[in-house]
């Protein structure tokens, strides 16, 4: 057998092995907690609609409910993606699995790239299920003249998708350097999180974005619903083009694991 048939085994052994449920639980939880936010937000009292609407500076029912659910575009992805590498890497090296298979003539750069792709796309694939279902169920808030749409919906979630994996590829090597999953855990929770405090100031301390329009529109979340007609294709481009950069810190990640000791 040739070494590219070996190396195309290997990889589909390792992709077998990869959970299925997790990915799927979490599409569709993902999605049921879209439709049930919707459920729970249209019945908000007129007061805290406004409120919302004051805070990040929107307009329309619509508008509230999206910003909503693009964490759940945000969340599902990046979480199931890390719960996903912590398991083939972190504990898989906390329980000196990885030093037994790297024994065997396997190069390191190739046990994580073969264990890491399918992690990543089960995470691209559940995103991509939670923005589908923003796309389709904002259509009946939807009224003429609103700042959102379904497209925009759709693009701002697979842009938060496309972000939550290049996050998870840039956490790579790291991870592949720890034996701790707990640790790697709250570490991977805080870089989730970090991304998320500029949109946290616009409710608390709304004065910091006075006369820095660019720059609140740069890095917090309700800009993609600010910049609709953008994101319709901002997001489907970044989705795609987030793959060579996690090419680039999947291969890195390898060349880290090579240089570290193992034993």
């Amino acid at each position: 057998m040739s070494e590219t048939a070996s190396l195309r085994d290997y990889f589909l052994l390792e992709a077998r092995h990869t959970p299925r449920r997790a990915p799927l639980a979490a599409a569709i939880l993902g999605a049921l907690g879209v439709l049930g936010t919707h459920a729970l937000l249209v019945r908000f009292p007129p007061r805290a609609i406004h409120f919302l609407e004051q805070a990040f500076d929107l307009q329309g029912i619509a508008a509230v409910l999206l910003i909503n659910d693009l964490m759940a575009a945000y969340f599902a992805p990046f979480f199931v993606g890390l719960a996903g590498l912590l398991g083939a890497i972190v504990t898989a090296r906390e329980e000196d699995q990885l030093e037994v298979l790297l024994a065997k003539p396997i190069r390191a750069r190739v046990l994580v790239a073969a264990r890491v792709w399918p992690i990543l796309g089960a995470a691209a694939a559940t995103g991509a299920a939670v923005s589908i279902a923003t796309g389709l169920s904002i259509v009946p808030y939807l009224a003429p003249g609103d700042m959102v749409s379904a497209a925009g919906a759709l693009g701002g979630g697979l842009f938060l998708t496309a972000f939550a994996l290049l996050l998870l590829a840039l956490l790579l090597p790291l991870l592949v350097r720890m034996r701790d999953a707990f640790h790697a855990l709250l570490i991977g929770s805080l870089v989730w999180l970090a991304p998320l405090m500029p949109s946290a100031v616009m409710i608390y301390r709304p004065d910091v974005y006075e006369g820095r329009a660019i720059l609140r529109s740069a890095i917090t979340l309700p800009s993609l619903v600010w910049h609709d007609a953008a994101a319709a294709w901002i997001g489907p481009l970044a989705f795609i083009l987030v793959t060579p950069l996690c090419a680039l810190f999947v291969r890195i990640a390898g060349r880290v694991l090579e240089r570290t000791d193992t034993r």
